[in-house]
C-alpha cells in the first residue's frame, strides 16, 4: 500500500516517539507499507527539524537521508493547488498523485478536512494505524 506521511506525521515520528506517527512510519520501516515522499517534503522535514527543534545539521541529513532510503522519492510533474489556505499542503498531493497513493496520513487539518481527494483517502494516524492493524495483523505486506 503506497502511503505519503505528511511532514507532521514524520516529526512526530521521530521528535515524539510513542504515539500512532511512530507506529505508521515503523510500518514503512518494516516494509509493511511503502512510504512515498517527494524532494519538496523532504526539504521542508529537514526544516522543521532544524528550525522548529534545533536538531543539527548532522542529525537532520540522517533523519532526511533515512526517510529518503526507506521511501519511494517521486518528482511530481503536475502543480495542483487546491489549498488556498496553506499551498505548501498541496506538495502532499502532488506527492500523493505521482506515485498513485492509496492513502495520505496526515494531521493537517486543512489536508484532513477533503476527507479524500482523487479517490486518495487522507486520515489522521492513529485511525490509519488501526486499520493498518486490522489488514495486516497477520504481519503479511501489501503494497
Amino acid at each position: 500500500m503506497k502511503v505519503v506521511l505528511d511532514t507532521n506525521i514524520l516529526i512526530s515520528a521521530f521528535v515524539f516517539p510513542g504515539g500512532a506517527p511512530e507506529m505508521v512510519y515503523r510500518a514503512a520501516l518494516e516494509g509493511r507499507i511503502t512510504l512515498i515522499t517527494s524532494p519538496p517534503l523532504l526539504a521542508e522535514f529537514g526544516r522543521v527539524l532544524s528550525d522548529k527543534f534545533g536538531w543539527d545539521a548532522r542529525m537532520v541529513q540522517q533523519a532526511v537521508t533515512q526517510v529518503a532510503r526507506i521511501g519511494t522519492v517521486v518528482r511530481p510533474a503536475e502543480s495542483v493547488e487546491a489549498i488556498d489556505e496553506d499551498p505548501a499542503d498541496d506538495r502532499v498531493l502532488e506527492a500523493a498523485a505521482a506515485a498513485d497513493a492509496a492513502t495520505i496520513v496526515s494531521g493537517d487539518r486543512h489536508l484532513l478536512r477533503l476527507g479524500r481527494w482523487r479517490g486518495i483517502r487522507i486520515e489522521k494516524a492513529a485511525p490509519f494505524s488501526e486499520r493498518l492493524e486490522v489488514v495486516l495483523g497477520n504481519r503479511c505486506s501489501i503494497h
